[in-house]
């Protein structure tokens, strides 16, 4: 696989991933939840799953940017979704290490911390000033 064609799959693969996480937040909070073996908080707090489920999805779909064939485009949406996975991996750890979330959201932790590093060391290796003018 070159590497213009690995950066094109990451974004659609991840984004896509994001942007379905986010949508089945929003129209089934409730169900993402119980696929993901956390127990259901009161019904009134699912609206605000739903509302995270709105800026989950916002990062998906910002990945479509970098489909394009726009260096610039590529790398600001890799700059920006690593720092926000970043935040959200440390926003976890500290979280549930201090007993306010469920262990279980270590794996959305573990997620987006491999994603943000993925995106990182690409980002550092210049691959996309290597592929795109």
């Amino acid at each position: 696989m070159t590497k213009i064609n690995f950066l094109k799959f990451w974004s659609f693969a991840v984004g896509s991933m994001d942007a379905l996480t986010g949508l089945l937040l929003v129209i089934a909070p409730g169900l993402v939840l119980r696929l993901l073996g956390i127990a259901l908080p009161s019904p009134d707090a699912l609206v605000f799953l739903s509302w995270i489920g709105v800026f989950v999805m916002g990062v998906g779909l910002s990945y479509g940017i970098a489909l394009g064939n726009s260096r610039g485009r590529g790398e600001a949406v890799w700059v920006f979704t690593a720092l926000v996975r970043m935040l959200v991996a440390v926003f976890l750890v500290v979280s549930i290490s201090r007993g306010v979330l469920e262990s279980v959201w270590a794996v959305v932790a573990l997620s987006d911390g491999v994603v943000a590093v993925v995106q990182i060391v690409i980002l550092r290796k210049g691959w996309w000033r290597e592929v795109l003018p």
